[in-house]
């Protein structure tokens, strides 16, 4: 991750994260397809969706 990116999401609340969950951060940070994403983690699409969702809500929240 880059070190912008990580200071961004800490400041946002990101420490509460999962470090899964801060790597789909990242990955769709970047514009990574959620597909992608599954792929990359080696989850299926929609345990990677849940992994998303669950960032929003956190971050949502934080």
């Amino acid at each position: 991750m880059t070190e912008k990116l990580t200071e961004s999401l800490t400041e946002c609340g990101a420490r509460v994260l999962t470090d899964v969950e801060l790597r789909v951060a990242e990955l769709a940070a970047q514009g990574t397809p959620v597909a992608v994403i599954a792929e990359v983690l080696g989850v299926s699409a929609n345990t990677a969706a849940s992994h998303l969702a669950a960032v929003y809500v956190k971050l949502r929240n934080a």
